[in-house]
């Protein structure tokens, strides 16, 4: 019996001894981990980590000097995608904070709280003519009955007692509660990190660069790229330029746009431009050589496509990019409004919805609508330079003709799902329709320098690049103009006001509005790019895998799912209590 008694108290001992020196354990690792600071992330595509740029930017107490308020309108009861959306906003900040301390503050806000006269005045700052936070209705059904909630994704942010932007996590519309909408949950994630630091390197930046647009060839005026310009007027000087055979015309400029010109080039101008990417200028070139009049096509079904003579893409040439005389069309493209016709469009397989590579500027954007685009292709030259594929049409595409006709009646022929390629899958069916190229470049006028510049004293003709440029080339002028937008003149200030269009019945943004086009990412991208930015789109290119729920195997096997979840481990802890109560029967019951 006094064996028996020793025994058990030998094995209790034995149990405390063991609990004490686990606890033991427990708490000196706590201790020591508590000196060191250290963060892992075990996520595949490291989603909870910055990239290094925005940690270094975040630590440097130079260039966050004050506290930055994000006021966040995602506060309420929403979907489990928005739910999403919200966790992961607050996620990201949470990072921020952790590198940046007190500098960083948030707060989420409902704005569906209060009386309906604050809610509506709320929505109306928010909103801002269209220049803030657009909102976002989700369609969705219950118990057979539509719904609709309404959410404003955004924030306003604050910096020094002011105001200095907004942020759109989501752009505005009505969407059906569906995969499209997760997509485009998926895409504002990936792109919250990026969102942030624009927004910072906005509210803290000192200088900014000069980009111009060049004018006095027939180039898109103004009022048609105000909504390109809205896009990045916060990040850069942007001047309207006409050369006017100037040789000082862009000195003091870092980037220049020559969008969509019509007219020749005089050979002096051209010589202006090629001193500027001699001089390590940066050129972004947006031009296609043939025209096609959509009014036309309305009034009579067809058109020729006409020829455009600029000069310009002889220059081009001479650099190592090929503009071709044709159009492209592809099976992934846009529909063409064409009134009187009982769908009111036409499948137009020359609205190209153009694909991104692998390339910062285009990696992560949207399709980019190119109307009417030709080909480009690199040629080989004697420049020093690196050549870059950014934007090709589909592998279902091909080049159409050398100024080709057009017609409404190839729908007849091709119908909703052309074939245009007998291996439609094949990848080498992709024609470039977007190129850069990077480094030191030959003069174009290297071996035709006319007398006039050459005896020229302010000419000061440079035959090869002292320092390197780019020369990004788009084989399509309008991709950046005004679409769902207008612009007005302001006369008090001699200038253009750029204002969202209210969507009418039946117009053009309202049937084609699911189509989601990154038309003015991309150009902010290429801006972005072309001009230096390019910790900006580091961040940008970034990818956040998100794997969405597949809802109809939920339906379908949902059922199973909930039986193994509750059934196996309330059975594991039944069974576990039979065999303890077993074993210590058989141990301590005497027989």
């Amino acid at each position: 019996m006094a064996r028996k008694r020793l025994k058990n108290i030998s094995n209790k001992a034995y149990y405390v001894i063991i609990s004490a020196i686990a606890l033991a354990v427990v708490i000196l690792l706590n201790i020591i981990v508590s000196f060191f600071d250290f963060r892992v992330d075990f996520t595949e595509d490291q989603r909870y980590s910055l990239t290094p740029s925005t940690v270094e930017f975040l630590k440097d107490d130079k260039a966050l000097t004050d506290k930055i308020l994000f006021k966040i309108y995602l506060e309420g009861e929403f979907p489990a995608e928005i739910k999403r959306l919200q966790s992961a906003v607050r996620d990201k900040l949470n990072e921020f904070k952790y590198y940046a301390g007190s500098n960083i503050e948030y707060e989420f806000i409902n704005p569906n709280k209060g009386s309906n006269e604050d809610q509506e005045a709320l929505k109306e700052q928010l909103f801002d003519n269209g220049l803030g936070i657009r909102p976002l209705d989700i369609v969705y059904r219950t118990k057979g009955a539509s719904n609709i909630v309404e959410i404003f994704p955004g924030a306003v942010v604050e910096y020094q007692g002011g105001k200095v932007g907004s942020i759109r996590f989501l752009e505005g519309g009505q969407f059906n509660l569906d995969s499209k909408l997760e997509q485009m949950v998926q895409m504002g994630i990936n792109d919250l990190e990026y969102k942030f630091m624009r927004i910072l390197a906005k509210a803290t930046r000192k200088t900014k660069k000069n980009l111009a647009f060049i004018h006095g060839h027939g180039e898109l005026r103004i009022p048609n790229t105000m909504g390109a310009r809205k896009r990045i007027e916060d990040s850069y000087n942007i001047k309207d330029i006409v050369l006017g055979d100037a040789l000082n015309a862009l000195d003091g400029i870092d980037g220049i746009i020559i969008a969509d010109p019509h007219q020749k080039y005089s050979d002096k101008d051209k010589f202006i431009i090629d001193q500027y990417l001699m001089n390590g200028g940066n050129i972004m070139i947006f031009n296609n050589p043939l025209e096609v009049n959509n009014d036309t096509i309305r009034r009579t079904g067809k058109t020729h496509s006409t020829r455009k003579r600029t000069g310009l893409t002889e220059l081009i040439f001479d650099y190592g990019i090929k503009v071709n005389e044709d159009l492209v069309i592809d099976a992934n493209y846009d529909p063409f409004v064409f009134p009187g016709i009982p769908k009111g469009y036409v499948n137009w397989y020359f609205y190209v919805r153009s694909l991104g590579t692998d390339h910062p500027i285009s990696s992560m954007v949207n399709p980019v609508k190119l109307p009417y685009a030709s080909s480009l292709q690199f040629v080989q030259t004697k420049q020093d330079v690196r050549p870059s594929v950014i934007l090709t049409s589909s592998s279902n595409s091909r080049s159409f003709g050398n100024v080709p006709l057009l017609s409404i009646a190839m729908e007849k022929q091709f119908g909703e799902n052309p074939v245009f390629q007998e291996n439609p899958t094949d990848k080498r069916n992709e024609l470039m329709l977007a190129g850069l190229l990077e480094g030191n470049f030959e003069s174009a006028f290297k071996n035709r320098i006319v007398t006039e510049y050459k005896d020229n004293p302010d000419a000061q003709f440079i035959e090869n690049s002292i320092k390197p440029g780019k020369l990004l080339v788009i084989g399509n002028g309008t991709f950046l103009k005004n679409t769902y937008y207008d612009s007005i003149f302001v006369r008090e200030s001699n200038s253009y006001k750029y204002i969202p269009r209210l969507p009418k019945t039946r117009e053009i943004d309202e049937l084609f509005g699911g189509n989601l086009i990154g038309n003015f990412d991309f150009f902010e991208n290429c801006v972005d790019y072309m001009l230096g930015e390019s910790t900006l789109l580091a961040i940008r290119s970034r990818v956040i895998y998100l794997h969405p729920t597949d809802k109809l195997k939920i339906e379908e096997k949902g059922s199973f799912y909930k039986f193994v979840n509750i059934i196996i481990p309330t059975s594991i802890i039944i069974l576990l209590a039979i065999i303890v109560a077993v074993v210590r029967r058989y141990k301590y019951v005497r027989k």
